[in-house]
């Protein structure tokens, strides 16, 4: 067993260049909720289109590719994750990848309602 993939996708009700900064302000996103503590690693950057984070913690390592696009008057995000367990949690990655597939989901709609709170936010200030 091994790596385990989860692609997810959630329309945003902002702008690209608005989603694009608050995802990869590593500052913002570490005051998400849920989010709280963790250190993401952002890289590769590609200026309002995509990048990429990691996240490392002592059983797993999470790479999340990430790319945004326009949509009418919405923002496309699409993440792509890879769950890479360490140690004995290899042999139990395919029992995991039920919980990996809802922890995304939970993930990305947290994502999205602290964007869209961000933004409305910025907008009345």
């Amino acid at each position: 067993m091994g790596t385990i993939t989860i692609e997810s996708t959630v329309l945003v009700p902002c702008g690209r260049p608005e989603v694009y900064a608050f995802c990869v302000d590593v500052q913002a996103r570490s005051a998400v909720p849920g989010q709280e503590g963790v250190v993401l690693h952002v890289e590769h950057l590609v200026a309002d289109r995509s990048w990429t984070e990691t996240h490392e913690t002592r059983t797993e390592t999470i790479t999340c590719s990430c790319v945004v696009y326009p949509v009418a008057d919405s923002t496309r995000l699409t993440v792509t994750a890879q769950y890479v367990p360490k140690g004995i949690g290899r042999m139990f990655s395919g029992v995991k990848e039920g919980t990996c597939r809802k922890q995304e989901a939970a993930r990305l709609a947290t994502l999205k309602k602290a964007v869209e709170r961000a933004i409305r936010k910025a907008r009345s200030s």
